[in-house]
């Protein structure tokens, strides 16, 4: 039978696929199969709202048409924003989603013809969580801020799009977790989070339906904009080629939800793909500061993942490394290692486009990087103290800025923590106003519940503490600092015995990082907590090679050796702390307490060790 003459009409075209499906499906099918379910569910009602008609679904994918490009944009952007406050199955996936408006052919229900071609790209080329738009598109919603408020439109230029003869010029909306950033600590402010992270912004506040805009002829670079080109398969089996795609992939997604990146999305990125590797002429074609290469080696054992990070301006490459991650559990591994690189990168970009940035008058963006720049340091007052000026001046220029909010809160906060300051209560409120200010206007910031969980433990509030902590790893599991912290907060609740655990997946998550001596000192005490002092020595001397500015691992290090009788270790270990940190006393120390019964009982000991050590009581 041959198929009648289709219908030919003008549409808006929503091209929509679910970002990591095959990679979830690969390790969990009942999983993602009851994620895929409840992100449809919410999809298909957000399309019906919306008065719009699904044409066509394929496993994770969805074809729909939409009488206005107003109504699908505002449709994408609802979805986009439920997903990313979804909590359980429903939060578990992001779509890209991709809008065009042209003819189509329609036959039996389903859509056809070159215009669907063009949305499907703009859906491939999308960053997770993000919505493109082709200029057709664009001309139709660029003038309604009042129809869609609080949108930002960013022209990326004219593209390429894969089997389209004709450059397209196309316009991004970031995802609401990019417009609202997580922050990791690797780039926490101007940069995750992960975290973990990234685990750590520099977007300023903007304004409804902007547009950034970017000539074509010599495209503007973003401060912190890069492209994760495509991983070597160095495995010898191009069976193995999905996993250097899927991993690619993954920290194209982690470096792009730091605030103040610009990344090209992965479908981009995969056009490189078998090419030549020329870092300078991709950062011409793409417009961006930043190359990322790699290469992935599998062997039977382990899964090797090698990183550089290039200036295209210069063409010096500026950092490299390499991971190892264990091959029996591979979507652990895979995770890890994103992680890891992400947070590596993360501080890598910050200190690049930091000293790039010398000399330059300074805005709010550069002070909010510097800030960082500082606090990505080993863990010092000095580091602190230098940062908190920083942050201020930002504010005076920005007063809405939210990474210098949170830069400021996260200084005030750790220096009550340390005993740095002298106006324990007034930081500690100011602090805790930046946080809840920040909360109020994205409830799903995971930085700021991470900085929240820390004013409460400065307040001694030590379960609401690890409830904020638990929260900010619902909102990123790969957020490396809230594991190290819950871990300590386990000490404070008399459960020490749990802090191990939590320690160690934060140095898994974030192996070298600036915050790594700190970690490990905390496990030493709480083997110290335990009774163990034996086994305490070995992280607490780590902590103290890590970071020899850091002074509480020689205090621990000196109740060790006390306790066990190791009398001219313990008189040495007391004397370098007390270089650090002149005329600290056993009354200081008890004032870092806990009602938990527990706590107080392994405390008394903690307090014994110290004096046997020669610390003064008062």
């Amino acid at each position: 039978m041959e198929w009648p003459v289709p219908e030919r009409r003008s549409a808006a075209i929503f091209a929509a696929d679910i970002a990591g499906y095959s990679k979830a499906m690969h390790a969990d099918e009942a999983g993602a199969m009851r994620a895929l379910q409840a992100t449809r569910r919410i999809v298909d009602r957000l399309i019906s709202a919306r008065s719009g008609r699904i044409a066509n679904t394929a496993g994770d994918s969805v074809l729909a048409e939409f009488a206005s490009v107003t109504d699908a944009v505002a449709c994408a952007a609802a979805i986009q924003r439920a997903l990313a406050t979804a909590e359980g199955d429903a939060g578990r996936f992001r779509l890209r989603i991709g809008i065009h408006l042209g003819d189509v052919m329609v036959h039996e229900g389903d859509l056809f013809g070159d215009g669907v071609n063009i949305a499907a790209r703009l859906q491939a080329a999308a960053e997770p969580g993000a919505l493109r738009l082709s200029d057709a598109a664009y001309r139709q919603v660029c003038d309604r801020p009042d129809l869609l408020p609080g949108l930002r439109f960013v022209d990326l230029g004219m593209q390429r799009l894969k089997n389209i003869a004709r450059p397209v010029r196309v316009y991004a909306v970031p995802s609401p977790e990019a417009r609202a950033p997580r922050m990791a600590r690797a780039v926490r402010g101007a940069l995750g989070a992960v975290t973990a992270m990234v685990l750590a912004g520099l977007a300023l506040a903007w304004p409804h339906s902007a547009v950034e805009r970017r000539e074509d002829a010599q495209p503007a670079r973003p401060r912190l904009s890069l492209v994760v080109l495509p991983l070597a398969n160095q495995s010898g089996d191009a069976e193995q080629d999905y996993l250097a795609e899927q991993l690619a992939e993954d920290l194209s997604a982690d470096l792009a939800r730091a605030p103040g990146t610009f990344v090209i999305a992965h479908g981009t990125a995969q056009s490189y793909r078998g090419r030549p590797v020329e870092p300078r002429a991709i950062g011409r074609e793409l417009g961006v500061r930043y190359v990322v290469q790699g290469s992935l080696r599998q062997s039977a054992e382990q899964v090797r993942f090698a990183v550089q990070l290039t200036d295209v301006e210069t063409g010096a490459a500026l950092w490299a490394e390499r991971y190892d991650g264990a091959r029996a559990d591979l979507a652990a591994a895979q995770d890890t290692l994103v992680a890891q690189v992400g947070r590596a990168l993360g501080i890598r970009l910050l200190e690049a486009e930091t000293q790039s940035r010398a000399g330059h008058p300074a805005d709010a963006v550069d002070l909010v990087m510097r800030g960082q720049a500082l606090l990505n340091r080993p863990f010092a007052r000095e580091n602190h103290a230098g940062a908190r000026p920083l942050f201020a001046r930002a504010l005076a220029l920005d007063p809405g800025n939210v990474h210098a909010r949170l830069g400021l809160a996260e200084v005030l906060v750790d220096g009550v923590l340390n005993g740095w300051t002298s106006e324990r209560q007034a930081d500690l409120d100011t602090a805790e106003q930046a946080v809840t200010s920040v909360l109020q206007g994205d409830p799903t910031h995971p930085f700021a519940h991470y900085l929240r969980g820390e004013t409460l433990r400065a307040r001694a509030r030590y379960d609401e503490a690890l409830a904020a902590f638990d929260r900010v790893l619902t909102l990123n599991p790969s957020f490396a600092r809230a594991h190290a912290y819950r871990g300590l907060i386990h000490i404070f609740l008399g459960r020490a015995e749990e802090t191990e655990a939590d320690i160690a997946a934060a140095i898994r998550l974030s192996p070298k990082d600036p915050l790594l001596g700190a970690w490990l000192a905390r496990d030493g005490l709480a083997k110290l907590h335990l009774g163990r002092d034996e086994a305490a020595i070995a992280p607490l001397q780590r902590a103290a090679a890590v970071n020899p500015l850091f002074d509480f691992p020689h205090l621990y290090l000196a109740c060790a050796f006390a306790r066990l009788g190791r009398d001219a270790e313990a008189r040495a270990a007391l004397a370098r702390f007390l270089e650090l940190r002149p005329g600290y006393t056993v009354a200081r120390y008890r004032s870092l307490t806990s009602t938990d019964p527990t706590f107080l009982a392994q405390r008394e000991g903690i307090y014994d060790g110290l004096r046997r050590a020669g610390l003064p009581e008062r």
